[in-house]
């Protein structure tokens, strides 16, 4: 974040180009901070004093915090945290920038101050843009009347460092009544407020593809269903998320499943907040308690079942995994099939679940609750009432606790939550064919 944000500024002002940026932005990737120059930043020594200090390690062989100490410029206490500090993409960055390019050291704080004005930064967004703490500066890009944009703007946030990658950089929330866009993926949430959350990609940007090779590790020629169900995995684990926080307010909410739309335009009051990553802008959309039209003719996506069934599954505990999410199916197939469990079928809704479930009688039956066609819950109902010893396990979301409540009493025996958590997955699972495999 404070790579690119800074590097952008740098750019802009022609103190750097687009190229020296880029490969500044590969090289801070692989580079240890120098404890030398972290010293000199954190005003623990002068630059007179740092490469004095590096001239001794060259002729003594020893580090540079020993003899730091040891001349009496530096505490342990000191040192200790400098150590701490060492991974910082902000102490990268700026020892890449003087080693590589003809910025002095002593022009950095100037750059620095002007770029924090330019942003508007207070002094403690500032520090949060430079510690890439979410937390600490989305405020500083995202300002709202309406309730809960923060949030949801920093649980995306949260999420692309977590699934994406943290080499992003946003610009300032903006208002907006109509946009056009490329492709959409977006999830209503409804209840005690209605929130839409997508993610657009504009005019030209491909941007989708590349937040889809980053989120399954697979390369696209072009966006698929694949693609675009990855996005809408993406999507839903923000909305799972923020449906947690609402319950915490006791507030009641529920997931519809997501929405695809290509080249259409939103209409309607809604809030757009860009995310910049591999020279790419993604747009993330939210709209809270708003009339909205997000287009007319949705997309029809799905990814094809997985029909291959477990190597060894007479010996081992069966398990049949349905989610209208390719890849939350295969996230779950690949999880359990390195522990001991078997697949032995797929279905992607409530209606396929129920005639898997009779064709392959698994010794565990997943299913996520928000699905087209027939959700979770109508499933469940449906296997129970042909084999009440069913054991079932529903992928929700913590919010969900009039679904979580309805489940119990239908006979479901075991919740798992997206994003999935793999520990608790395997513990929850290997719980329910402990009786049957005890070795599990």
């Amino acid at each position: 974040m404070f790579g690119e944000l800074f590097g952008r500024y740098l750019v802009e002002e022609k103190i750097i180009d687009d190229s020296t940026l880029s490969n500044l932005l590969k090289e801070q990737a692989k580079t240890r901070v120098k404890l030398g120059m972290m010293a000199v930043a954190e005003g623990l020594c002068t630059k007179e004093q740092a490469d004095e200090i590096n001239r001794k390690q060259q002729k003594e062989d020893k580090r540079f915090g020993d003899i730091a100490i040891e001349s009496g410029i530096l505490s342990e206490g000191q040192l200790e945290k400098l150590l701490e500090k060492q991974g910082s993409p902000y102490m990268k960055f700026i020892q890449i920038l003087v080693d590589e390019t003809d910025v002095e050291s002593f022009e950095i704080d100037s750059y620095l101050e002007n770029f924090r004005k330019k942003w508007g930064f207070d002094e403690s967004e500032f520090e949060a843009v430079k510690n890439e703490n979410v937390g600490g500066y989305i405020s500083a890009f995202v300002s709202s009347s309406q309730p809960y944009i923060s949030n949801i703007a920093g649980q995306t946030l949260r999420n692309m460092i977590r699934f994406v990658t943290s080499d992003f950089y946003i610009d300032k929330l903006r208002r907006v009544d109509e946009i056009p866009y490329e492709a959409l993926a977006i999830q209503h949430c409804h209840g005690d407020h209605s929130i839409y959350i997508g993610l657009m990609e504009p005019e030209g940007e491909n941007s989708f593809i590349t937040m889809a090779e980053y989120i399954t590790g697979d390369r696209f020629d072009s966006i698929s269903a694949i693609v675009y169900d990855s996005i809408g995995e993406f999507i839903n684990a923000v909305s799972g998320l923020i449906i947690t926080e609402l319950a915490s307010e006791r507030l009641a909410m529920e997931i519809t499943p997501q929405s695809f739309y290509e080249k259409q335009v939103i209409k309607g009051h809604g809030y757009v907040l860009p995310i910049f990553f591999e020279g790419k802008e993604i747009d993330l959309y939210i709209s809270i308690d708003s009339d909205i039209n997000v287009g007319s003719t949705p997309l029809d996506i799905k990814v094809q079942v997985d029909t291959t069934r477990s190597e060894g599954a007479e010996k081992k505990p069966t398990v049949v995994i349905v989610d209208d999410s390719g890849w939350s199916r295969t996230i779950l197939r690949n999880l359990l099939e390195k522990n001991g469990f078997a697949i032995v079928g797929e279905a992607g809704n409530g209606s396929e679940a129920i005639e898997v479930y009779k064709k392959c009688r698994p010794d565990v039956i997943t299913l996520d609750i928000t699905m087209p066609t027939m959700d979770g819950i109508e499933a469940l109902r449906h296997i129970m009432e042909f084999d009440p010893s069913a054991k079932a396990a529903m992928i929700t979301s913590a919010g969900q606790r009039a679904k979580v409540l309805e489940s119990l009493k239908l006979g479901a025996e075991k919740f798992i939550t997206k994003p999935f958590d793999p520990n608790l997955v395997l513990t929850e699972l290997k719980s329910l064919v402990k009786d049957k495999y005890p070795e599990m």
